[in-house]
């Protein structure tokens, strides 16, 4: 079972090596996208470990979240052959051991695993999708206030976007943008991209795109018997800030094979978020995740 890391990451450097650490094995190969805004890192004390020559300067919510992720992809895809792609963000950790999450892809080979809900959802309303939205930085700044004025007019405004004419019988999906695709999928996926260039231009003015792109191309394509629930626990309850830090509370669950997470019980592997100084709390979770 060869597994091909997909980490998309911006801060928390030392934290991000802890992560590598604790999932590298002989099959396991790392492909990470550094933020462009970022301090240069080196990962020379690893093997399987390359950072893609391409940096986004990812801005929450925007578009460039999606590309760095289909830069991963194609990265890894046009490597080697992989038989799972997993998409962490450089903050998340596993709750469960390398050999636990080597025997659920094994048995699991023809599942891709992602949250994908039919919209709108509780909080993702059809205006992330229809309402023009420019890119841009999340804090307000000189450089950032043109496009956050265009796009608070054009919210106001009620003029709404229709779908793309070649995919009007798309039903939109979102949910959370970390997933673990199979090979044959992710083969899928870059064909479509690589052919669908109107569907990409829509996604680059929609809002948070990274938690509907990919949900709503699986589920309207012949892979969408095989969608189960994401690996990856947030929790989203517990804070400010949101996601919560992972803290003790959440230990006693993680000892658990289902853990209830996003109202719903399910398998989880991995959880974020961690910071560089979470190192008490990861020594906690390794007391565990090989035993259980």
């Amino acid at each position: 079972m060869k597994i091909a890391y997909l980490v998309i990451a911006h801060n928390h450097f030392d934290h991000l090596k802890r992560l590598i650490r604790a999932i590298q094995t002989k099959d396991t190969y790392f492909f990470i996208h550094i933020d462009r805004k970022a301090p240069t890192v080196s990962f020379d004390e690893f093997y399987h470990v390359q950072v893609i020559p391409q940096h986004y300067a990812i801005n929450w919510g925007g578009f460039s979240m999606v590309e760095a992720t289909i830069e991963l992809l194609k990265a890894a895809f046009h490597f080697e052959r992989f038989d799972r792609f997993v998409l962490l963000s450089g903050v998340d950790y596993p709750i469960k051991s390398n050999a636990y999450i080597e025997e659920l892809f094994e048995k699991n080979q023809a599942i891709n695993f992602i949250e994908a809900e039919p919209m709108p959802t509780l909080n993702k309303t059809f205006d992330r999708l229809f309402c023009y939205r420019l890119e841009c930085d999340r804090d307000v700044t000189l450089q950032s206030l043109p496009a956050k004025a265009t796009n608070r007019l054009v919210r106001i405004s009620g003029i709404r976007r229709a779908y793309p004419q070649t995919h009007q019988d798309y039903r939109p999906y979102a949910g959370s943008q970390w997933w673990a695709f199979n090979n044959a999928f992710v083969d899928y996926l870059l064909s479509f991209l690589s052919t669908n260039d109107e569907w990409v231009s829509f996604f680059k003015h929609t809002f948070v795109p990274d938690e509907m792109f990919f949900q709503t191309i699986i589920m309207n394509s012949p892979f969408a018997h095989t969608v189960r629930n994401t690996l990856t626990y947030t929790d989203w309850e517990s804070g400010p800030p949101y996601p919560s830090i992972i803290q003790s509370m959440h230990l006693r669950q993680f000892k658990n094979e289902f853990i209830y997470g996003n109202h719903k019980l399910a398998i989880y592997c991995f959880a974020r978020k961690f910071n560089d100084e979470s190192s008490k709390i990861i020594d906690e979770i390794e007391k565990f995740r090989n035993v259980y």
